[in-house]
């Protein structure tokens, strides 16, 4: 048996060690068949070959034979005698004497070991790191954003610069361009740790440009800084949603992987790189990440059920509800969502928002659902004319104030223009008069230069666009649809999506269908449009009646992206002037160079403009709208409310946005799924507007737990903030 002649502790024992960051105690025990580790250096040795021979450890202490040593405990259980260790005790040191002894031995054997490869690096060099002052006993990650594993380490002993480090975010000088065009010009971005901002603007003016431009590091922030950003949907493949989530923390994965490769490892570095995992993954709290993954996912509509099914099986919607449960899982320091609503019911926008107001960290958000922004948003920041204007409060407090500023620049301005205008008058009745009288005008010559200099410009916004649909031919007072005893669905052998649906639409319905998501609101839509048909019961339609379609995906309608708008008309009514195609787009926004360039440059909102044109074109009497307002701005959103009201004929809709439902429908459809696959599922009129049925969605998620579960996790998350 052997002994530290310099700490006075048997390294055949088991020892205790305390973590300094959680206080958490770990004991680690340790034989003479295996290693043996020094309490002070923590370093492990090779148990000597005879007992009777002296030998250093790894932390410079001397080993010697225990009848050699004398061992007296105090009343306290540390040895007498006990002294700190020497100066050349640094990890820095102890790692080069480990690299030292390991190429010498690597030398005798004839090569270097097996490799063992993680991310490039060899298994065998842990705790070495990259060139620098790496502390970390294990591989750093990849150090540029985009490569394979890339993530920003947050716990370990090389995360303490990051705890004590700002977390706000200022960058002046922004020039952002897209090909040719201007987007940004010399704008500052300031954003403060933990509040929360809605990015608002016209379509075009470059939102989407700036959140990738900053989830892409293309801006200078700062490298400590963890970023999310919900863009693209996750790619579907075999793997469980829940899993899916769980691997986007790649640090945890990172952890994980290390602690499975350390438990198998018996080199001499093992057991203190083993302590190092179980410190970062409790800091982590790995333990409970499941149950916080599935939290978040129940938030946003996935049961337990669904939760266990492959990625692959879901649409695109859901794909992107797994790709934002996973930013709200990796708990950034950063969250930039890009519309990230569209994809949303009414129930898990609820369970969002509640979410992001609890968020105790930064949050970037786009988004033209005016409600959303009104309950999440602190700030508010205006891309308008290539800056960006900032206004304290939600979307209605930055409209009052914005009003408010504009009042009074126009008042102030109007006066100045006055002032000139007199002196402008004098100058030029008396500049060549009287020798008195010309001094006095050149005095007022100087006062005119000087007002001109400081004269306001009223920032005023970007003219409203209007939108008109023209007048349908007039139908007759019967129902211009009449559903009789309709069931359907998809397969022979599947179970009914609806059963026993009877109604009818008269000539200025204006229905909104609401319902969470796969209950066939969009089905519906299309049993309406005739492009499916019931496989029970049957539908009747008005001879006269003319539908035109506005499909949630319409973009994939357009077929070839690479033509222009103009040529997309003209490719559906081939008789159609250049000129009245042109005319066509410009009563909506499209002139100019909009309505030749390549629909693939246009923004998603201005797609949308497209189709609108389209379905002006046709001159119905009935419009469908499936999720109409997910890429139009609020200016936008508002002129189509006033040209769908406008309208004499027949609107259905299926949107969540509460503002453009409030200011369009009279009347609420609400699509329910059966409770279970066997059941089918219904289509009933709400008794009330929506403001009650958003009440009855909050009820029924506090008695599933899922909102104190949501405020629960914000705590949590700004406890760790407060604890490092």
């Amino acid at each position: 048996m052997d002994i530290c002649t310099n700490c006075s502790i048997d390294h055949t024992a088991s020892y205790i060690r305390v973590s300094p960051s959680t206080f958490k105690i770990f004991i680690i025990i340790t034989t003479t068949s295996t290693i043996q580790t020094c309490l002070w250096g923590f370093m492990p040795v090779r148990p000597t070959a005879s007992a009777g021979r002296r030998r250093h450890c790894r932390g410079t202490h001397v080993l010697a034979p225990l009848a050699r040593r004398k061992f007296h405990p105090t009343k306290t259980g540390v040895p007498i005698g006990l002294r700190m260790p020497s100066k050349n005790n640094s990890r820095k040191f102890r790692v080069k004497q480990a690299q030292k002894e390991q190429n010498q031995v690597n030398a005798v054997n004839g090569g270097p070991a097996s490799e063992h490869l993680v991310n490039g690096i060899n298994a065998l060099t842990v705790g070495t790191g990259p060139p620098g002052d790496r502390r970390s006993l294990l591989p750093p990650p990849p150090s540029e954003p985009g490569e394979d594993g890339y993530f920003v380490e947050r716990t370990g002993p090389d995360a303490a610069t990051r705890r004590s480090a700002s977390l706000d975010i200022s960058i002046e000088g922004i020039n952002l361009m897209v090909g040719r065009r201007e987007l940004l010009a010399s704008a500052t971005l300031k954003l403060t740790y933990g509040r929360k901002y809605g990015l608002v603007g016209r379509n075009g003016e470059g939102k989407t440009q700036l959140l990738c431009a900053l989830a892409h590091r293309r801006l200078p922030v700062p490298s400590h800084i963890r970023i999310a950003h919900v863009e693209q949907e996750v790619q579907g493949d075999d793997t469980k949603v829940l899993d899916a989530v769980l691997q986007s923390d790649r640090e945890r994965e990172y952890l994980l992987y290390w602690e499975k490769r350390l438990l198998q490892d018996q080199s001499d570095w093992a057991g203190e790189a083993l302590i190092e995992v179980y410190e970062r993954l409790d800091e982590l709290d790995s333990d409970a990440a499941e149950t916080r993954a599935s939290m978040i996912l129940r938030g946003l509509g996935f049961t337990a059920e669904a939760q266990q099914r492959p990625t692959r099986e879901f649409s695109g919607g859901w794909r992107m509800r797994i790709r934002l449960a996973m930013a709200l899982f990796q708990q950034p320091d950063l969250l930039l969502l890009d519309e990230a609503n569209n994809h949303l019911d009414s129930v898990s926008l609820l369970w969002l928002a509640y979410f992001l107001r609890a968020w105790p960290r930064t949050v970037l958000m786009v988004s033209h659902d005016r409600w959303l922004l009104n309950e999440v948003a602190q700030d508010t920041i205006l891309l308008h004319r290539k800056r960006l204007v900032y206004y304290g409060g939600n979307y209605d407090s930055y409209l009052k104030t914005r009003a408010e500023q504009q009042r009074h620049a126009l008042a102030v301005a109007s006066s100045q223009q006055r002032r000139a205008a007199e002196l402008k008058n004098f100058i030029a009745r008396f500049g060549h008069g009287h020798k008195k009288m010309a001094r006095q005008a050149q005095s007022r010559m100087k006062m005119l230069q000087r007002l001109e200099s400081e004269m306001i410009e009223v920032d005023e916004d970007d003219p409203s666009l209007r939108i008109e649909f023209p007048a349908a031919e007039y139908l007759p007072p019967p129902p211009c649809i009449s559903v009789n005893n309709v069931g359907f669905r998809y397969s022979p052998d599947g179970p009914m999506l609806y059963r026993d649906l009877n109604f009818g639409l008269d000539c200025d319905s204006r229905v909104a269908i609401i319902g969470p998501n796969g209950a066939g609101k969009s089905t519906f839509l299309k049993l309406l449009a005739g492009e499916i048909v019931p496989t029970e019961g049957w539908i009747s339609r008005h001879p006269k009646l003319r539908i035109a379609t506005f499909a949630q995906h319409h973009v994939d309608s357009m077929e070839d992206l690479e033509r222009s708008a103009v040529d997309h008309i003209r490719s559906l009514w081939p008789t159609l002037e250049v000129a009245e195609c042109r005319a066509l787009l410009g009563r909506f926004g499209l002139s100019g160079s909009l309505a030749t360039m390549p629909m693939k440059l246009l923004s998603g909102g201005q797609k949308s403009r497209v189709q609108f044109a389209v379905m002006a074109a046709m001159r119905p009497s009935l419009m469908l709208f499936d999720e109409v307002t997910n890429h139009l701005d609020m200016q936008t959103i508002d002129s189509l409310a006033i040209a769908l009201n406008a309208f004499p004929g027949v609107v259905v809709l299926v949107t969540h946005d509460t503002r453009f439902l409030s200011l369009v429908a009279n009347e609420i459809w609400v699509v329910r799924p059966g409770k279970s696959p066997q059941e089918s599922g219904t289509v009933e009129v709400w008794n009330g507007d929506y403001d009650d049925y958003k009440a009855a969605i909050e009820r029924e998620l506090e008695e599933a737990g899922l909102l104190a579960a949501a405020k629960q996790e914000a705590a949590a998350l700004a406890l760790q903030r407060l604890s490092s």
